[in-house]
């Protein structure tokens, strides 16, 4: 996978994890660090439920193969 992908994940995270903190306005880095892990863990369970709706819609033929990008595809 390109470099231009983590970055762009990374930024993201980022992003949320200080737009979340301030708006629950925390102030110690264990606290920022639990909003970074629920931050991570909110955006995998976002990608598996797209990846996991893709992949139904495949197998009932509602979809084609190509409908989402697998990480094979990418190169």
């Amino acid at each position: 996978m390109s470099i231009r992908y983590y970055l762009v994940s990374t930024i993201i995270v980022v992003g949320l994890t200080v737009a979340v903190s301030w708006w629950k306005q925390t102030k110690t880095a264990k606290e920022v660090f639990v909003v970074f892990c629920q931050v991570v863990l909110l955006l995998a369970m976002l990608l598996g439920a797209v990846i996991g709706l893709a992949d139904l819609l495949e197998h009932f033929g509602i979809a084609r193969s190509g409908f989402i990008i697998k990480g094979g595809e990418l190169r």
